[in-house]
């Protein structure tokens, strides 16, 4: 099927055999923290308190979600974060509501840049990796 796929992308001849593991982590390549927003944190860019920092490398980039737990306690879908800030809002479209509201954009790229490199960081750690609950 991978080699499909690169045909029809006129890839074949250019692009060596990968395994699929390279290009899509499974649960054993992410590297996870438990972070939450400190009492009185203003530029906390997300509307639930707490959740949980996912990381994974995938070919030659890194993958970057925030889970974000809800009253209850439970995991809710996870929002795609990453520098590429038209992504972030491609990815998560209709998802608007799990950030928190913003007055313009240049305030939400202040606020959503440090979760972001912190995430990237995690990619340092070791596979599988389980940081404890951290306030950034």
């Amino acid at each position: 099927m991978l080699t499909a796929v690169l045909l029809s992308a006129g890839m074949a001849s250019a692009a060596p055999v990968v395994p699929v593991g390279n290009f899509v982590p499974t649960e054993k390549d992410f590297r996870t923290q438990k972070i939450h927003r400190l009492q009185g944190e203003t530029e906390w860019p997300f509307t639930a308190d707490k959740g949980l920092m996912l990381c994974a490398p995938s070919w030659q980039n890194r993958l970057v979600y925030f889970v974000p737990e809800d009253a209850g306690g439970k995991n809710e879908a996870p929002l795609a974060l990453d520098y590429g800030l038209a992504t972030i809002a491609l990815i998560n479209m209709g998802r608007a509501s799990a950030f928190r509201p913003y007055e313009n954009f240049e305030q939400f790229v202040k606020r959503l840049a440090p979760y972001i490199a912190m995430g990237k960081r995690l990619c340092d750690q070791p596979a599988g990796t389980d940081l404890p609950d951290s306030a950034f």
